[in-house]
């Protein structure tokens, strides 16, 4: 059996290889060889494409960790700041691609951290994620999506917000 994978696959690729190649089928040498050829190429690529940074600010443990795990498998470094106090402190001392907004934070409302990014950097998406009812239009972020959000349309805004591709089809 030929391993066939296309570019935009490489996560699904890695998985499918090491799965296959781990079951208990009968594998010729070539099969090993060309999925060792595409682990090699994949992570030729990952190393030479820069990796885009993301910062989650949210307070709930759960969902922090969540959206970091989804980012994670998504391609991205993350940090997470469960405060305004922590946010601010994380952008002034690291540079992000992006940035996952929850308004409704314990020490703060996060449209306090949106409206300092407009002004210290202004080109900076945030996407604006809350439970929240209120009104979100006017508020100068990149998207704004409500909990629970819709992993595809997630991850969807997140790489339009940084200009890369989805290495995956999240479902």
């Amino acid at each position: 059996m030929a391993l066939a994978v296309t570019e935009a696959e490489p996560k699904k690729a890695i998985h499918f290889a090491s799965r296959y190649l781990d079951s208990d089928a009968s594998h010729s040498q070539s099969d090993f060889c060309g999925a060792q050829e595409l682990v090699r190429s994949i992570n030729e690529e990952k190393r030479l494409r820069p990796t885009p940074s993301a910062l989650v600010v949210e307070d709930d443990p759960d969902i922090a960790l969540a959206l970091q795990d989804l980012l994670e498998f998504e391609g991205f470094h993350v940090d997470c700041a469960p405060t305004c106090r922590q946010a601010f402190a994380s952008i002034a001392e690291n540079t992000y691609d992006v940035v996952l907004l929850d308004l409704g934070l314990p020490d703060g409302d996060g449209s306090s951290i949106l409206e300092g990014l407009q002004v210290s950097h202004p080109a900076l998406p945030v996407i604006v994620l809350t439970a929240s009812n209120r009104d979100l239009e006017p508020l100068p972020a990149f998207a704004h999506l409500t909990k629970p959000w819709i992993r595809r349309e997630l991850c969807n805004v997140l790489h339009k917000a940084v200009g890369t591709t989805s290495t995956l089809n999240v479902q």
